[in-house]
C-alpha cells in the first residue's frame, strides 16, 4: 500500500526523510541501497560500482607470429604486420598482447628460443617500439622450437629430462626479459621450471620482470593451435599436462607454482578452468587469467566468447587472454546486462 503524504505521525516522518534523502541524493529509507537518486541519476556511478562488466582492458590480446608462409586455420602475423596491429589493439584499450612464436630452425634441445634473433625476440621488440605502455607477455616453451614438437627435452631413452628442460626454459626466460619481456610466461608444466626461471631472472638483473605460468589441462582444444604452430607433439600428447578429471591436483600444482616465484597464473582452456578458477581464486589474491584458446575461438560466435568471459569474471578471473580482444572491443557496446553486444565478423588482423 502507497504511503499517504501526510504532515504528522508515522507517515509525515516518512515523507521528511525521504525528502531529507533526495537533497542529500542518498537513499530513500526502505528503498535498496544503490537504488537512490545518485545512483538512478548518474550513469558513471554505475559504470564504477558494476565490477563485473567486461571492458578492454579486461582482455588480453593473443597474437601468434609467424613467418607468414603456409596455410593456417588461426589468424597469425608477421613481424611487419605487428605495428598496425598493436596499434589498432591500443586504440580501442586493449593494454596487453600475449606473444607466441615459432622457428622454423628445430633441433632436439629447442635451441633457436634461446636465440638473442629469434623470431620471438624481434616481435617483442617491434611491439614496444610501436607502443611502448603495451605490455607484452610472452610464452616461455620448448614445443615452437623442438623438432618433436614436444614441451619438454628427454633423454635418450626417451623420459623426460626435468633438469635440461627447466635450463632450456631458463634461457628462453631471460632472453626474452632482455628484450623488453614485461612478463614470460613457462609453459612446459615442468616440475622446478617455475623456481629456476624465477631466481635466473631475478640473478641476470630482471627482478622487475614478472611471470605468469600456464597451469594446463590436456584438451583437444589446443589441436588448431598445435597446427598453425607446428608443435603438435610426436607423442602424440602433452605428457606433463594435467588430466582434465583431476582438478585438485590443478588447485594444488597452481599454489604451489606461485609459492616458487610465479606472479600470475594463466589457466587453460578457459572453458573447462572455471571450477580451477574459482578453487584458487578462494585461496590466493594473485592474478588469474584464463586463457581462451584455439579451439574456443573457432567453435564459439563472438557474442557467446563474450558471455563466456563475463562468467570467468564472475568467478574470480582477473583479465581474459584471448584471440578475439582487438575484435570484441572494437565493437562493443555494453548494455547494463554486462554482456557485451559483438556481432562483427572475425577479422585476420587478430
Amino acid at each position: 500500500m502507497a504511503r499517504p503524504f501526510a504532515g504528522g505521525g508515522a507517515d509525515g516522518r516518512y515523507v521528511n526523510l525521504c525528502r531529507a534523502a533526495a537533497l542529500s541524493n542518498a537513499t530513500p529509507p526502505g528503498e535498496p541501497r544503490g537504488c537512490g537518486p545518485r545512483h538512478r541519476r548518474i550513469s558513471m556511478v554505475r559504470d564504477l560500482t558494476d565490477s563485473l562488466r567486461i571492458r578492454p582492458p579486461d582482455l588480453v590480446l593473443v597474437l601468434l607470429v609467424g613467418d607468414g608462409t603456409g596455410a593456417r586455420r588461426m589468424p597469425t602475423v608477421t613481424l611487419p604486420d605487428l605495428p598496425t596491429t598493436v596499434r589498432q589493439a591500443a586504440a580501442v584499450g586493449i593494454r596487453a598482447v600475449k606473444l607466441f612464436a615459432s622457428s622454423s630452425t628445430r633441433d632436439a634441445r629447442g635451441t633457436a628460443g634461446q636465440d638473442p634473433g629469434c623470431l620471438m625476440v624481434q616481435a617483442i621488440r617491434a611491439v614496444k617500439d610501436q607502443h611502448p605502455d603495451m605490455a607484452v607477455m610472452t610464452e616461455t616453451c620448448l614445443c615452437s622450437y623442438t623438432d618433436s614438437g614436444e614441451c619438454h627435452l628427454s633423454h635418450p631413452d626417451g623420459s623426460v629430462d626435468l633438469p635440461a628442460t627447466a635450463d632450456a626454459l631458463v634461457a628462453q626466460a631471460v632472453t626474452q626479459a632482455a628484450a623488453g619481456a614485461d612478463i614470460v610466461g613457462p609453459a612446459a608444466m615442468a616440475a622446478g621450471s617455475v623456481r629456476a626461471c624465477r631466481q635466473a631472472l631475478d640473478g641476470a638483473g630482471y627482478g622487475r620482470v614478472r611471470m605468469m605460468t600456464h597451469l594446463i589441462l590436456a584438451s583437444g582444444l589446443y589441436d588448431v593451435y598445435r597446427m598453425t604452430m607446428n608443435a603438435a607433439p610426436a607423442s602424440g600428447g602433452r605428457l606433463l599436462q594435467i588430466s582434465p578429471d583431476r582438478a585438485g591436483r590443478a588447485v594444488s600444482m597452481g599454489l604451489r607454482m606461485l609459492q616458487e616465484g610465479a606472479g600470475s597464473l594463466l589457466l587453460e582452456p578457459a572453458l573447462f578452468c572455471t571450477d580451477i578458477l574459482i578453487a584458487l581464486r578462494a585461496r590466493t589474491a594473485a592474478p588469474l587469467l584464463p586463457f581462451s584458446v584455439s579451439g574456443e575461438y573457432l567453435s564459439l560466435a563472438p557474442d557467446v566468447l563474450a558471455e563466456e568471459y563475463t562468467m570467468l569474471r564472475r568467478a574470480g578471473a582477473t583479465q581474459i587472454i584471448t584471440y578475439a580482444a582487438t575484435d570484441l572491443a572494437a565493437s562493443w557496446s555494453i548494455p547494463s546486462s554486462g554482456v557485451a553486444d559483438s556481432t562483427r565478423p572475425r577479422t585476420a588482423s587478430l
